[in-house]
């Protein structure tokens, strides 16, 4: 019984934590003629089960509707039918709708007009934008982040210039930022997606960890009565994602001194270059003065000549880290009754959708590309004519780099990062661009489950309750360590031969 307690107000605590994901109809119903307001008119959201009665004054309100177009349709004994088409409800807001009802002592032809609602809405102190299933498909985008990022004040999940970690992410009232870093969850599939309300300032309190901006998505339910599905497939084929000339050609700013033979050999201020070509890259002495250098100290066994210290250098530079793969990104999404028991069980209904990405970075590093696969399951049931119940399973992986040096779990989730990393510190410290270890592999895996009910209790009144489970799994750690073992025969014979390990190729060194 303690527990049955505990278990309710854990629930009830939890409702008053999570921003809203539906929306409201409301309006005024009146006599055409005369102004006064009519009692008793019936308002039904056609295609649903959500409806209203007019009060005294002539008002109705139709609470929990989910987001997406409707058309709404007024009746009352003695007065002729009107339906209004195309009725946008957004997340969070109410679709102000006011009618007039003609006297009409037989019935006659129903009146459709189309929705003319005010661009104004009374109930909004945030600045908000509501974005349809509709709008999505029309974008040129694959996930959600880019979705949102096409609105103004907005540069991915950077809300007015915040980080993107202070932006709160929620579907279907669950809260999706990793809880170690803030981080926003954002694999949904976009074939999942009904609506997306973005707020960029003067939120409420139940988004209790927004600081720069709210990203709130509902997603699609099953249809009761058929079976729909969505399909998208995006693919470029592989290409630098840089401009400019390859840091692997021999003719690149880090190639060129040294695989030059009009300089390598005495130096690149030997007189072969101006002044001006000299300063466009790094000052090298040549291999002449390496081999006298090797020569000079007392290890017989650096000893290398002018040729062999510049096959020693193409060996351990040999990484070509050139994107040989194409980045693409499929998204489906299916769903409608359940087979066999839809009925049985309150017209349950599912959907389901997945999303299989693979982007790769601005070069290799432990990882050629970012890759990320997710799934998501939802299933609705009608337990009565005003109660539901909602069960939702998200599921996500994520496998590429870490940004960080010291076993974090941070990733890099696109070509900007790395790009950012070599824009910083690339030009002091080339030999980054050379080997695939630098930066350790990483993934990170999630699983959500969502369970949702939601009682009418009268027509303007209502509550959820809500039962969120997560669980988090980091995985960060080097790959391969390097094969030291000098059994890799660079140039020469007999005794001149010389023997390198696997460098740049493999992990070397220990933790910081």
């Amino acid at each position: 019984m303690l527990f049955r307690k505990f278990l309710i107000f854990l629930l009830l605590y939890q409702v008053t934590l999570f921003g809203g994901v539906t929306g409201k109809v409301s309006g005024k119903i009146s006599d055409q003629s005369t102004g006064e307001p009519l009692i008793g008119a019936n308002v039904m959201l056609l295609g649903s089960s959500l409806g209203s009665a007019t009060d005294i004054n002539g008002m109705y309100h139709i609470l929990n509707v989910p987001p997406g177009f409707y058309d709404l349709k007024v009746n009352m004994i003695g007065y002729g039918n009107k339906t209004v088409t195309g009725v946008r409800v957004e997340i969070d807001l109410t679709a102000v709708i006011d009618l007039d009802l003609a006297i009409e002592a037989i019935e006659g032809q129903m009146i459709t007009v189309e929705a003319n609602q005010k661009l104004v809405k009374v109930d909004v102190a945030s600045s908000q934008k509501s974005i349809s299933s509709e709008k999505i498909a029309e974008m040129p985008v694959s996930s959600v982040s880019e979705v949102v990022g096409l609105s103004a004040g907005v540069s991915g999940l950077s809300v007015r210039g915040g980080s993107f970690n202070e932006t709160q992410f929620m579907v279907d009232g669950l809260v999706l930022n990793d809880e170690r870093t803030s981080e926003p969850t954002t694999g949904i599939p976009l074939s999942a997606i009904q609506d997306i309300s973005l707020q960029t300032g003067g939120f409420g309190a139940e988004y209790r960890n927004a600081r720069s901006g709210v990203i709130n998505v509902v997603t699609r339910e099953g249809s009761k009565e058929k079976y729909s599905g969505t399909f998208s497939f995006r693919r470029s084929p592989a290409g630098q994602k840089h401009f400019g000339m390859s840091p692997y050609a021999a003719e690149s700013f880090w190639f060129k001194p040294y695989l030059d033979d009009e300089v390598c050999w005495t130096g690149t201020n030997n007189g072969s270059w101006d002044q001006y070509q000299q300063r466009q890259y790094p000052a090298f002495d040549g291999w002449n003065s390496v081999s006298e250098q090797t020569l000079a100290d007392d290890n017989p066994d650096n000893d290398l000549t002018p040729s062999g210290a510049k096959k020693l250098f193409s060996w351990e530079h040999r990484k070509q880290g050139a994107i040989q793969l194409p980045d693409f990104n499929i998204d489906a999404g299916f769903g409608g009754p359940v087979p066999f028991v839809s009925s049985k069980l309150g017209n349950l209904r599912f959907y389901f959708s997945t999303r299989q990405e693979q982007e790769m970075y601005l070069y290799e590093v432990s990882s050629p590309g970012l890759y990320r696969q997710s799934y998501l399951l939802k299933l609705t049931s009608d337990l009565s004519e005003k109660s539901k119940l909602v069960y939702s399973f998200y599921n996500g992986n994520m496998e590429g780099t870490t940004l960080s040096r010291g076993g974090g779990t941070s990733i890099m989730n696109d070509v900007w990062d790395l790009a950012s990393q070599v824009n910083r510190t690339g030009f002091t410290m080339p030999w980054r661009l050379y080997t695939n270890e630098y930066w350790s592999p990483t993934q990170v895996s999630n699983a959500t489950h969502g369970l949702k009910y939601t009682k009418s209790l009268s027509s303007d009144s209502y509550f959820d309750l809500l039962m969120k489970i997560d669980v988090k799994d980091y995985v960060t750690g080097h790959g391969a360590r390097r094969d030291t073992t000098k059994s890799y025969s660079i140039f020469g014979s007999g005794e001149d031969e010389w023997f390198a390990d696997e460098a740049p190729i493999g992990f070397f060194g220990g933790p910081l």
